[in-house]
């Protein structure tokens, strides 16, 4: 059979992991056509190959990339999954093979996602081992398939269903695929979209339905000749207008509450809405006002060094380096999105320092946007009054992630596995997150209510509340008081007695040390970041947990399955009501001496507050009432009081 590489059918090749930095920022920056129809232009009948026009058969263009190191290690029987060590598994495979005994590992090799790499080495070399390794892969699985319970995960199939239409139709494309293997691959394709067709295979209520609804929709496209493939095609669209209104908050956010899986399903919805685009499917101009939404949350959510915050459900996730060539095309397409990731060289600033998005409760008060300051040197605060929405996410509410003077300083603990247990439990509940516990339990699964949304001159206010531990009422209030000077206000009420406690996570690389009730954090070269000082000393006791197991508590996880001590600051009160007035003061203001005093009132709170030679006087009345106000004023007896003796001096 004459071999003939695919990479020969277009004029242009266009791995993104080869661009350099300045080309990408040319197409982020609209120097470039951000949205080329693949830069694949054919030349010759290999282009189309009965009525298939070649490009069509890939709509998540990560799935069609691979590396030649992989691929030799498949020719070995050793197979790598992302997460994992490669691991051989000896021939003939039985597809029960779970060497790991973790439902992701299942999840990736069951959908035979590491084949691509296969793929992708035979496109690129001509070798025809990579292409024969390929398909008794294939053959292998068609076998076995029938007694091989993982092979029926819902997302998985979906994944598999466009790995197998990405490899027949590059293989034809290519001359590569012989009359019985064709059979072969049709009949795959076609189980795998009979199954995703069955409604009890559709997973509507979370991000896996994107992805089992595009697999259905690929496969109608590229088969037009199957006979179910119009109620296939109609279905899946059908799907996935309802996924758009149901998974995706009418504000943006993903109804997961994980930052990290909404960039998971921006780029999937981005993807999918211009591969219609190009190969003439129509599709709801609702997906072009879903993507508006997510790319505004995504342009503020994003911390100034390009980080996600690690809400919910989440991995690290640097967005400025994710899927490079794509991420830039989508910021061309979005200004917003684009000033994000250039980090302000491109596109267009937003315009507001404290943006509420409504249906999730996330309010993001950022100290400036403005390219003129150090960019990646802004305060920026996310703080959580949203609703618990599905199993993604975390028992969080009024939870704080903090990023100023260029890192993390209060971060929310990620996500460390999915299986069940001890250590799953510890990463979604209360205590590892930045909020108050009562009684050492986690909060109810439930909603949080936002209160005030205000702002004048610097400052920037916030103010939420929750009734989710049983007879206990929390409001919190956050402000932004200028670039570095954060202050947090909580006030718990009940008619019986409770232990209290308000807790901090900090990244494991970070040294917490305290002083009365004060506490001073160092990086890893000793130098300070962020001191903490509290207005109520008067029966307040300070702690700190680094690593504990029994039970789990101070840990940090940003890569799955991968968990680092880390040391969280814990404030305890006791009775019926608990107050706080936290003041957090970072970069250059971390080195000076910071005070902060609070008077509760039957009707709210008075703070004074001093930090790097400026007071401020912070007046909350009504907390958590509907006409709830806050006034904020120079005082500069708030730093005479400070010089007086600072519960914050170092």
């Amino acid at each position: 059979m004459l071999l003939v590489l695919l990479t020969h059918c277009g004029t242009e090749k266009e791995p993104s992991h080869e661009l350099d930095s300045a080309q990408v920022l040319n197409i982020a920056c609209g120097r470039e056509d951000a949205n080329p129809v693949e830069q694949k232009g054919c030349e010759g009948s290999a282009c189309v190959v009965q009525g298939h026009v070649f490009g069509k058969e890939v709509a998540y263009l990560w799935l069609d990339e691979g590396e030649l190191e992989l691929a030799d290690l498949l020719l070995k029987d050793t197979w790598s999954v992302p997460r994992f060590e490669p691991v051989r598994l000896p021939q003939p495979l039985t597809w029960t093979e779970d060497p790991y005994g973790e439902k992701f590992w299942r999840y990736v090799f069951y959908g035979l996602r590491p084949t691509a790499h296969l793929l992708w080495a035979f496109r690129e070399t001509g070798d025809g081992r990579y292409r024969d390794k390929l398909m008794d892969i294939f053959r292998s699985f068609a076998a076995n398939k029938k007694n091989s319970v993982f092979s029926e995960d819902k997302h998985g199939t979906a994944y598999r269903a466009m790995v197998l239409v990405n490899s027949y139709w590059k293989l034809k494309h290519a001359d590569a695929l012989s009359w019985q293997d064709t059979t072969l691959l049709e009949w795959l394709i076609i189980e795998d979209a009979r199954f995703l067709e069955d409604p009890k295979h559709f997973e509507a209520g979370f991000n896996h339905g994107f992805a089992e609804a595009a697999a259905l929709l690929l496969i109608a496209e590229n088969f037009p000749h199957f006979k179910d493939a119009p109620r296939w095609r109609e279905l899946a669209l059908e799907r996935y207008d309802d996924l758009l209104t149901d998974i995706i908050g009418s504000d943006g956010f993903i109804i997961e509450n994980s930052a990290y899986y909404q960039f998971y399903v921006f780029t999937q919805v981005y993807q999918l809405s211009q591969w219609a685009q190009t190969y003439g499917l129509e599709m709801s101009p609702l997906v072009r006002e879903v993507l508006e939404r997510m790319a505004r949350f995504a342009s503020y959510v994003v911390q100034p060094d390009g980080r996600i915050p690690m809400l919910g459900a989440s991995q690290r996730l640097l967005v400025r380096k994710h899927q490079p060539v794509l991420l830039a095309r989508m910021g061309a397409a979005f200004p917003e999105l684009g000033h994000m990731l250039t980090a302000g060289m491109c596109g267009t600033a937003p315009t507001e320092r404290l943006a509420f998005f409504a249906s999730s409760g996330v309010a993001v008060l950022r100290s400036s946007f403005d390219t003129a300051l150090d960019y990646q040197a802004q305060t920026h605060l996310v703080f959580d009054t949203g609703p618990y929405r599905t199993d993604h996410s975390h028992l969080d509410a009024l939870n704080v992630v903090l990023y100023s003077a260029g890192r993390t300083l209060l971060t929310d603990s990620g996500m460390f596995t999915e299986e069940p247990g001890e250590e799953e439990a510890y990463f979604r509940s209360t205590r590892a997150h930045n909020t108050v516990t009562v009684d050492g339990l986690d909060q109810r699964d439930g909603h949080a209510s936002p209160s005030l949304t205000a702002q004048g001159g610097q400052w920037l206010y916030q103010s939420g509340f929750h009734a989710l531990y049983e007879g206990v009422r929390h409001w919190r209030a956050v402000m932004l008081l200028e670039k570095d000077v954060v202050l947090v206000v909580d006030r718990l009420l009940s008619e019986d007695s409770h232990r209290f406690e308000q807790r901090w996570q900090f990244q494991p690389d970070l040294t917490v040390a305290t002083q009365g009730v004060s506490a001073f954090v160092t990086d890893p070269k000793g130098k300070r970041v962020l001191q903490v000082t509290q207005a109520l000393p008067d029966g307040l006791s300070v702690s700190t947990v680094r690593g504990a197991t029994r039970p789990y508590d101070g840990w940090y996880s940003e890569d799955y399955e991968v968990r680092k001590a880390s040391t969280v600051l814990i404030y305890p009160r006791e009775g019926t009501q608990a107050h706080y007035a936290t003041l957090f003061t970072s970069g250059l203001n971390a080195l000076s001496p910071a005070y902060v005093s609070a008077v509760p009132l039957q009707e709210g709170v008075d703070v004074h507050a001093c930090a790097a030679g400026r007071g401020y006087r912070i007046r909350v009345q009504r907390p958590a009432e509907a006409d709830e106000a806050v006034t904020v004023t120079a005082a500069p007896e708030s730093c005479a009081r400070e010089n007086a003796g600072s519960p914050g001096s170092p």
